[in-house]
């Protein structure tokens, strides 16, 4: 075999950096240079000089196969440490490394350039033919259907992952998504070892896709193919912790909590999984933050449990397995890490990827508004100073009982001191200077539970605060840093938690010089530490959220009281989120991968996808602007159903306002769902947009003692899924829910046999979040009802009328108590977004005339 040619420069290549390195007056230049066919170096572009940061800064945007090249003024060609390191980061970025001398003569290669990766691409039809009629499919199930729409989004999604690039594809109910972008996410896997993410908003489509969907692929491919189910490190129990806060109960907890530190401990060891889904009878929110596994107080490798532990078994599950199967929030969450460390190349939350899916995408903005800002809770914030030390309880309290223990011994005398004389001090400093600065804080927001006041936004008509932040309607109220008692309050609680900062840190410094005390307390050392880092995480996420300085423009700030069980309006919250999310997820996810699939069965509006495509940072303006070119593909693949046979869609058109007559809506409501009732024998989802609503309509149904007949499940009577098990179970039933009963509830069959939706799903125009939003439209020129209220509310009503029809032999009716939809303008755009379901529009007594007729008798 012919041996390879070295690496060499070429004279152009060679009298470019001689240049370049003159005009540098001989110091260290960087370059970024090509490799040709033949093994020359060509084309070399000064990147950086004489700093690293910026020569991998530069790395981002070179060719993979590409060298990084410097002259070593000395004339001496041998790498030092700080290059090997260097060419070690390079080459994970797919680039080689060579020194050169100040007159580019000799070349020492470092680290010889990585072989550009040979892809070898999907062959589409046999994928394509494992789903037809006479393929696998076929073969393997004998209730298969075919499914041409399935085919026609498998295509799609092969030829994604052979050309690259982002697909937006609406998969309409019925179409079997899943197969059809799993088959050629494991194809590809199998023939080119890279990896696929795919990430749901629900745990019900999560646990479908591992338990279900993909063995069923790796039978059709006939291929051995790995996935993992992950999961959020906060999940999962460390054993070394559970067993440390058994031991140390008395000092760690106010209250006795032995008896569910052993339901633990017996479960560890029993368990397979290890993570709190896994646990039949959860314990505390405070006992499970002492027993979770936390990144910040890990052992690693060093830990005695590290080969058994449950949360890095499920790691190195991930680090081998080619499709993760995770959620939109652990996404967000390794996405948010790997952009504060600028790492997009190597493990962070999750493992490295390529390819990415983005299944039930129609959440997307909403996740990653949610799990890319900050919020913080007068509860929270109580905790982690008590976690620390409340009335000798905690980690503190841990700490010094294990000293006082033996109080000669490597120093102890000096640490307890220390411990006792200014660390606990501080903590109570800090607790009481939060306790101060809520205090001030707490009467000038608005008045009444569940309210929220945006900070910094024009105060409108009947906002609370205005008068109490000094400020007249139509005028941009004073931020509460103005008002000195509350500036006061946090520049002490900020400086109070800096100097409990620096004493748990100092503490813990000590603590580490002691040998003996050093081993002993290994475990505690980590806990302070993780302190340290939540009291600096607090401090930074005060400020964004009360004085962000210039933060302010981009994200959107509020505070606003929750109910707490036992407490009502005793939590506040404080939060900050970004308002606009589509430059932030175009430059650290869609650019960052190879390729980029967002499905749903709602994504389009009118078969179009502009608005999803604008959210989300893929708005074709945007793209060209950038000379990206059109990367995005479309598609819609209509739902095998028969909506015209199957569905009905019915709107009153007699009944209260849902503007206006509120305690009227709940009792016509009510009057409906009781007829209707009569003619399904229960069998109805009845969504709202509101709790007070679905609280409200319970209690008429109670009152006129239809429970006994139809069974009532309302939504905050119970755990989610068990209320939903009931409800198949009953077969008459009447659930009542919220938001989360809009979407990701599949009840295919006889159980559901009607739908009824109160009022169109506007989102609420003064909603800190969406308020922001709607803002930053007008200030752009555009209409934000148009653009952004409207389309939410469609593709929000779809994801609702979506939960009836859900197999080729459901058959019902969906009931908009919502006259709007008939007598707005933009009625006729929200009913062009729905399925094709016969419409029928009247008095209710002629709706339920027709609604007879098209149930018959029950």
């Amino acid at each position: 075999m012919q041996e390879e040619a070295p690496l060499h420069l070429s004279a152009e290549a060679a009298s470019a950096i001689r240049e370049e390195v003159v005009r540098a007056k001989g110091r260290e230049v960087s370059f970024i240079a090509l490799v040709s066919p033949e093994r020359e170096v060509i084309s070399p572009r000064a990147v950086a000089r004489g700093n690293m940061e910026a020569v991998l800064a530069a790395a981002k945007e070179a060719e993979p196969g590409s060298v990084m090249i410097h002259n070593h003024p000395s004339g001496d060609l041998e790498p030092s440490g700080a290059d090997l390191s260097v060419a070690a980061s390079l080459y994970e970025r797919g680039l080689g490394t060579a020194i050169v001398d100040n007159d580019a003569r000799e070349l020492y290669v470092v680290v010889e350039p990585p072989e550009p990766r040979r892809r070898e691409p999907l062959d589409v039809e046999a994928l394509e033919e494992i789903l037809s009629p006479g393929g696998a499919l076929s073969g393997a199930h004998a209730a298969y259907e075919d499914r041409e729409g399935q085919r026609t989004m498998l295509r799609t999604v092969a030829e994604l992952y052979n050309e690259g690039g982002t697909a937006l594809v609406e998969a309409g109910t019925g179409t079997g998504k899943s197969l059809a972008y799993l088959l050629p996410a494991a194809k590809w896997a199998i023939q080119n070892e890279e990896r696929t993410v795919v990430s749901t908003n629900t745990i019900n489509l999560q646990e479908q896709l591992v338990a279900n969907d993909l063995p069923l692929v790796q039978e059709l491919l006939g291929e051995e193919i790995e996935w993992a189910l992950v999961k959020g490190r906060g999940n999962y129990v460390s054993i070394r912790r559970a067993r440390l806060a058994a031991e140390s109960a008395p000092e760690l907890f106010r209250e006795d909590r032995s008896a569910e530190l052993d339901a633990v401990l017996d479960w560890i060891e029993t368990t397979e999984d290890g993570s709190l889904a896994d646990l039949a009878d959860p314990p505390s929110e405070e006992v499970w933050e002492e027993v979770r596994s936390d990144s910040d107080i890990c052992l690693r490798a060093r830990c005695p449990h590290f080969q058994h532990c449950f949360f890095q078994r499920s790691r190195r599950e991930a680090a081998s397995a080619r499709i993760l199967v995770v959620n939109h929030h652990l996404l967000f969450t390794d996405l948010a890490v790997r952009r504060a460390t600028d790492n997009f190349t190597q493990s962070s939350v999750l493992p490295p990827y390529r390819h990415v899916v983005l299944d039930e995408a129609h959440n997307v903005e909403d996740a990653a508004t949610s799990h890319l800002g900050v919020e913080m809770t007068r509860v929270g914030l109580f905790r982690l100073l008590a976690r620390l030390d409340r009335d000798g309880k905690g980690i503190l309290g841990a700490v010094l009982d294990r000293l006082e223990a033996s109080p000669r011994s490597g120093g102890a005398e000096g640490l307890l001191e220390r411990g006792k004389k200014r660390v606990k001090p501080a903590a109570t400093a800090a607790r009481e200077a939060l306790g101060r600065f809520l205090d001030d804080l707490d009467p000038a927001l608005p008045q009444g539970e569940g309210d929220a006041y945006r900070l910094g936004a024009v105060v409108a008509g009947g906002v609370g605060a205005a008068e109490a932040f000094g400020a007249r309607e139509g005028e941009a109220p004073l931020e509460p840093v103005r008002l000195p008692q509350v500036r006061e309050g946090l520049d002490a609680l900020l400086n109070a938690m800096a100097a409990l900062e620096r004493e748990v840190g100092e503490f813990r410094h000590r603590i580490g010089l002691s040998d003996v005390w050093a081993e002993a307390l290994e475990g505690r050392i980590l806990d302070l530490s993780a302190i340290e880092r939540r009291l600096q995480s607090a401090r930074s996420g005060l400020r964004l959220v009360l004085d962000p300085g210039d933060d302010a423009d981009s994200h959107v700030r509020w505070i606003e009281r929750r109910r707490v069980e036992g407490r009502p309006g005793r939590n506040l919250a404080l939060a900050a989120a970004p308002i606009e999310l589509g430059p932030l997820l175009r430059e650290s996810l869609f650019q960052k991968v190879d390729s980029a699939l967002l499905t749903s069965a709602t994504l389009a509006i009118r078969g179009r996808f502009d608005f999803l495509r604008e959210r989300v940072g893929l708005d074709e303006g945007t793209l060209e602007s950038e000379g990206e070119g059109p990367v995005v593909r479309e598609g819609v693949v209509p739902s095998p159903f028969s909506f015209a046979d199957q569905s009905l869609f019915c709107v009153p058109t007699d009944l209260a306002d849902p503007q206006t007559a509120t305690d009227q809506l709940q009792e016509d409501t009510a009057r409906v769902v009781a007829d209707f009732s009569e003619l399904t024998d229960g069998g109805l989802f009845v969504l709202f947009t509101s709790h007070r609503a679905l609280r409200e309509v319970a209690r008429l149904l109670r009152e006129e003692g239809h429970e006994a007949r139809w069974p009532l499940f309302v939504q905050g009577e119970g755990d989610r899924a068990r209320l939903l098990t009931r409800f198949v179970e009953a077969g008459s039933g009447i659930l009542l829910g919220t938001a989360s009963f809009w979407e990701g509830v599949d009840v295919p069959g006889h159980p559901l046999r009607g739908l009824i939706i109160q009022k169109l799903p506007f989102r609420v125009p003064t909603e800190p979040v969406t308020a922001a939003r709607l803002e930053s439209i007008e200030r752009r020129g555009g209409d934000s009802f148009a653009t952004f209220m409207l389309p939410q509310a469609a593709l929000r009503l779809k994801q609702g009328f979506g939960r009836l029809i859900r197999s080729r032999d459901d058959h019902g009716a969906v009931i908009l108590l919502d006259d709007r939809i008939t007598r707005k303008k933009y009625g006729r755009y929200l009913r062009e977004s729905l399925p094709p379901a016969p419409f029928v529009k009247g008095p209710w007594g002629e709706v339920r005339g027709r609604l007879r007729e098209f149930y018959g008798d029950p």
